[in-house]
C-alpha cells in the first residue's frame, strides 16, 4: 500500500513481517534520522518504516510524534501498538529527504521498510560488506554497553581536579551592570538561567566584587548557550593558561595508517570541570534577574580551552592513536581490533573520570568523517568543499 511522505489515509493497515526476531543474516544500515545515527534493519516485508520504543526514549527531545491512526500487523495477525508517527529529515551519503517513520511500543530493531526504499538510493555494495562484520559489529555493542554510564544525558564531572583561575593580586576588581535583553531572548534567558541553577553550574548571589554581563548565544536548535562577556573583567587581569593547543597539520601528521574514525562529542565540554573556591567570585555574571556565580569553568574565559586542553590529554596520556582538540576527539587504528581496543580504553577511562559523552553527536567506527574542517578518510585528508570555497572567494576579494 502506498503513502505519501507527508500525509496519511485513514484508518490504514500495514504489514510488517519479522519485527522483534533477531537474525544475524539481517541486512543494516546507519540512517541520519533528525540529526541522530539510526541503526536500521533492511526489511522488504515492512510496508513502513519504524522505530522501536528503546531508541525513541533514547532520542526522545529529536523526535516530535503526533497521533495516527495507522495500524501494524505482523504475518501472524498479530497487532503491534503504534505510539505516534513523525515526519523526519532522513540523510544517508548524497541522499536527502523527509519521511514518515512511524513509533512503536515494542521492543526490536529499527526498521527500514519499502516507503523508505522507495525514496532512498542504497549503497548496497557497502552495505552487502558490512553483514561479513557482524562479530566485530558485535564487538562495538559490547564495548559501548560495557561503558553506557559515559553516554547518561547528564553533566559530566571530571574527579580529582579543579581548575583554577590566576589574577593578579594587585587587579581593581571590575563590575559590570546587566545589560537590557532583547524582548524575544528574554524568556529562554530566564529559562537556561533556571536550568543551570538547578543543575549546580551557577548560584545565585546578592553580592559581588567581580561582575561581567552576559552574552547570549542562539545554538542552531533555537536554544540558548549564556555566556559571560569576561573580556572586561577577569580576561583583563588573568594570567593566561599557555598551555599549547595542538596545531591542526601537528595532529593529521599522526593519522597515518588509519582506517576507520571514531569522532566523539563532549556534553558541555568546559562544564565537566569544576572550578575551585577562589576562582567563582571571578566569573560571576549579572543578569536582568540577579548576580550568579559560576561554580563551573565557562565559556569566554581566556585560560578555559588551554586548562581544557590539559585535562584532557592527561585524561588519555599513553593511549595511541587518540587526537585530542580540547573537545574534539578523534580515535583511529590500522586495523579494527587496534581501533576497537582503543575506543575500550578511552570509553573506560572516561567513565572512571566520570566524563560524559553526548551520544547521538558521536561517530563510530566510520569510513569517513569531518574532523576540524576537514574530511578524513584511508586515502587522505581534503578540506571540507564549503570551507575551500570559502577561502577562495577570500583570497580573490583580497586580489
Amino acid at each position: 500500500m502506498e503513502q505519501d511522505e507527508s500525509s496519511e489515509s485513514e484508518n490504514e493497515v500495514y504489514s510488517v513481517f519479522h519485527f522483534g526476531n533477531k537474525s544475524n543474516e539481517a541486512y543494516k544500515v546507519q540512517i541520519n534520522v533528525n540529526e541522530c545515527e539510526i541503526a536500521m534493519e533492511i526489511d522488504t516485508g515492512a510496508s513502513v518504516s519504524i522505530m522501536s520504543e528503546d531508541t525513541y526514549k533514547e532520542y526522545k527531545s529529536k523526535f516530535r510524534i503526533e497521533p495516527t491512526s495507522a495500524k501494524l500487523r505482523t504475518y501472524m495477525g498479530e497487532q503491534i501498538p503504534v505510539i505516534g508517527r513523525a515526519i523526519v529529515n532522513v540523510n544517508y551519503k548524497k541522499e536527502r529527504a523527509k519521511l514518515p517513520l512511524l513509533i512503536v511500543k515494542r521492543k526490536g530493531p529499527n526498521l527500514l521498510g519499502r516507503d523508505w526504499l522507495n525514496k532512498l538510493q542504497l549503497d548496497w555494495k557497502d552495505i552487502f560488506s558490512v553483514v561479513g562484520s557482524d562479530n566485530q559489529s558485535s564487538d562495538l555493542n559490547v564495548i559501548l554497553e560495557a561503558n553506557k554510564e559515559v553516554f547518561k544525558d547528564e553533566l559530566g564531572t571530571v574527579k580529582g581536579m579543579k581548575a583554577k583561575i590566576y589574577v593578579d593580586e594587585s587587579a581593581v576588581p571590575k563590575y559590570f551592570k546587566a545589560r537590557p535583553l532583547p524582548y524575544a531572548l528574554k524568556d529562554k534567558v530566564e529559562m537556561e538561567l533556571e536550568r543551570l541553577e538547578k543543575e549546580g553550574q551557577i548560584q545565585q548571589v546578592e553580592f559581588s566584587d567581580w561582575a561581567a554581563p552576559i552574552v547570549p548565544v542562539v545554538k542552531e536548535n533555537g536554544s540558548i548557550r549564556i555566556c559571560g562577556d569576561y573580556k572586561v573583567t577577569v580576561n583583563a587581569v588573568s594570567k593566561l593558561d599557555n598551555y599549547p593547543i595542538p596545531k591542526t597539520e601537528d595532529l593529521y601528521a599522526t593519522l597515518g595508517g588509519g582506517q576507520e574514525y571514531t569522532k566523539l562529542d563532549l556534553n558541555q565540554a568546559y562544564q565537566q570541570i569544576e572550578l575551585d573556591e577562589d576562582s567563582k567570585r571571578y566569573v560571576t555574571i549579572n543578569t536582568h534577574k540577579g548576580l550568579f556565580r559560576c561554580n563551573r569553568l565557562p565559556y569566554g574565559v581566556a585560560s578555559s580551552p588551554g586548562i581544557f586542553q590539559r585535562t584532557l590529554e592527561n585524561v588519555v596520556q599513553g593511549i595511541a592513536n587518540v587526537l585530542v582538540r580540547i573537545d574534539d576527539i578523534l580515535i583511529t587504528g590500522k586495523t579494527r581490533e587496534e581501533h576497537l581496543n582503543t575506543l575500550s580504553e578511552v570509553l573506560s577511562r572516561f567513565k572512571r573520570i566520570g566524563i560524559r559523552l553526548k551520544k547521538q553527536k558521536c561517530v563510530f567506527m566510520a569510513e569517513e568523517v569531518v574532523y576540524l574542517g576537514f574530511k578524513i578518510n584511508k586515502h587522505g585528508i581534503y578540506p571540507v568543499e564549503v570551507k575551500l570555497r570559502r577561502s577562495i572567494k577570500h583570497q580573490v576579494r583580497q586580489t
